[in-house]
């Protein structure tokens, strides 16, 4: 449970290259962890993306392109200050809103305030009429119009729930077709919340079915179509903390199931000393391009609810891309049964490809592709990015100690090997695999690769072919770009 995940690089260029430039470019600013920074621009696009399209999965069931996401960073490597320049467009919308909400409510009690003044005019000319005994048909009739009248308090329209009380996450979706936003750069303060203690809540909101009702201790609130983008930043030891005490409950409820999750490797101890300064992260050409697609994409979505339109277009796979769910669904099924890779992360393993599909629709929309129709290449960019998080969670949270010995071996030799494949290597000597990677018996070095070869995920030929007599491990791409696989 308490392993340190091995580093596995961030596979960001499965995002379209505009984005994919733009995460570069922040990390280069920031020198952040690259699944840190990846991670938060797929949260800014999530919340661009969740009050606009859904996608239709391949069985006809309908799911919003909204993600919860989590990452454990420890302090110092610079959550606050990805947080802050990749989320800018956001924060700037929150603050026009709270202006917005300030001048409106400034009005509010001005226009109040002149019609209380109206009603006590009008309540003593009714009580004066009456104590005559003349006819108030007349000012039955003007009363009547002036309680219809009466200004309505303006709604707080808001983007980011500040209050992390369960109320105050109830307060924030209620009505129609609501879109928020959880957001924190330190996560053990949601993670205390009244919220958080009760995920049934949570759980509702990320399925985001057309209609809940969530009792309130006052009333019954009626929450129609809402859209919710979680998304908290922790150090790994308040995280831990978090485990000791919530662990059972939140897998048993299926709430962490729902998240991705990364735990990057640190970079500190290898950022540029200039690059150490209190100046504003420099905003390059390729984040401002990304900033401006999601302003955007917000402007449009107000602008259609301004009108009452709080529709949403619904994406649909073409026959390849369904063809590639079929496929990767099906090659992860069989390893949710008892003795299988993924049987202690059955949870959270079951959602994979709901959650790739929610990627995709987001890429997919984000990208500005015309049409409804994901297709495949789309798809299985959000497959291998959904890949990586799935590792992450199985590191993690998975238990490996019944799988059998060459099992584990063989899935410690794929990690070692994905990360160089990630650096654009499709072999390796089979000595210095055996020397560098992370299973040094022989007897069970030898079993691993047995079973990598009877899988066909590798295959080891003499280097002859490379111009001298050693051993090499050649790398099956078809395995090595399908994540779900072993």
């Amino acid at each position: 449970m308490n392993k340190r995940i091995p580093t596995y690089p961030f596979p960001v260029n499965e995002f379209y290259k505009s984005v994919a430039l733009a995460i570069e470019e922040t990390m280069e600013a920031i020198q952040a962890p690259d699944a840190l920074v990846a991670t938060s621009f797929l949260t800014g696009m999530s919340i661009a993306c969740q009050s606009d399209v859904d996608v239709m999965l391949p069985h006809a069931t309908t799911t919003p392109c909204a993600l919860y996401l989590a990452t454990v960073a420890d302090s110092g490597e610079r959550k606050t200050a990805t947080d802050k320049l990749v989320m800018k467009p956001i924060y700037d919308y929150e603050r026009s809103y709270a202006n917005a909400y300030k001048a409106a409510a400034e009005q509010y009690e001005v226009d109040h305030g002149f019609w209380e003044v109206e009603s006590k005019a009008i309540n003593r000319l009714i009580t004066s009429t009456l104590a005559k005994g003349n006819d108030t048909t007349e000012l039955r009739q003007r009363f009547a119009m002036h309680k219809a009248a009466e200004p309505v308090k303006p709604a707080c329209n808001r983007m980011i729930v500040q209050d992390a009380t369960e109320r105050g996450l109830i307060n924030a979706v209620q009505g129609d077709g609501k879109s928020i936003a959880m957001l924190s750069d330190e996560g053990a303060t949601l993670l205390k919340s009244g919220a958080f203690r009760n995920s049934a809540t949570l759980n509702k909101l990320w399925d985001a079915p057309s209609m809940i009702m969530l009792d309130r201790a006052d009333e019954v609130v009626q929450v129609t179509d809402p859209r919710l983008t979680l998304s908290f930043m922790i150090q790994e030891d308040l995280f831990q903390d978090f485990l000791k005490t919530k662990n059972s409950a939140a897998r048993a409820s299926g709430f962490l199931a729902r998240f991705v999750f990364c735990h990057p490797e640190s970079t500190q101890g290898y950022r540029a000393a200039t690059e150490l300064t209190n100046e504003e992260p420099v905003h390059g050409a390729n984040v401002l391009a990304f900033h401006k697609r999601m302003t955007a994409l917000l402007e449009a979505r107000d602008q259609r609810h301004a009108n009452g339109n709080y529709s949403k277009k619904v994406l649909r796979f073409s026959t390849d891309a369904k063809a590639l769910w079929k496929e990767v669904y099906d090659n992860i099924e069989p390893q949710l049964a008892k003795g299988g890779a993924y049987h202690s992360i059955r949870d959270a393993a079951s959602k994979t490809m709901e959650i790739a599909s929610r990627i995709a629709g987001i890429f997919h929309h984000f990208e500005g592709i015309e049409g409804e129709v994901i297709e495949r290449a789309t798809l299985q960019r959000a497959i291998n990015v959904t890949g990586f998080y799935h590792d992450q969670f199985l590191e993690k949270f998975g238990d490996h100690n019944d799988l059998p010995e060459d099992e584990k071996d063989a899935r410690a030799l794929i990690g070692y090997m994905r990360t160089k494949w990630d650096c654009g290597r499709n072999w390796v000597y089979r000595n210095k695999v055996r020397k560098d990677g992370p299973v040094r018996h022989h007897g069970r070095f030898v079993a691993a690769l047995d079973l990598l070869e009877e899988e066909d995920v590798i295959r080891v030929v003499p280097e002859r072919r490379y111009g001298r007599g050693k051993l090499v491990i050649e790398f099956n791409p078809d395995f090595f770009d399908r994540p779900g696989a072993l």
